[in-house]
């Protein structure tokens, strides 16, 4: 769970800029228009429906605002590499909790 904080925060920290608007995606995910990071999205929603039910709804929570916040970064080359940071850290810490979500 200590990992799982790092990389939230991490999250947090990367998606600090930007000014645009988003549009809902499904799921109730902002769609931020960048392909990395809307995979990134639908593979850790994938992974938060497998944690315990008392950690999901934190996580979800935390996911939304972290994706929010990276719909308003208007520069998507910056965005890309937030969110393959966001993905390389994820898939290290995220992909033993969650062996069954594909972490191409």
């Amino acid at each position: 769970m200590k990992t799982f904080a790092i990389v939230m925060g991490a999250m947090f920290a990367i998606s600090a800029c930007g000014k645009k608007e988003a549009a809902p995606a499904g799921g109730g995910m902002a769609d931020t228009g960048a392909p990395t990071c809307d995979k990134y999205m639908k593979t850790m929603d994938a992974c938060f429906s497998k944690l315990p039910e008392a950690a999901q709804a934190p996580a979800k929570d935390a996911m939304k605002q972290t994706t929010e916040a990276w719909s308003k970064i208007t520069d998507k080359t910056a965005l890309e590499a937030a969110c393959k940071s966001a993905w390389d850290a994820a898939k290290g810490s995220m992909g033993g909790m969650c062996p069954d979500v594909k972490w191409e």
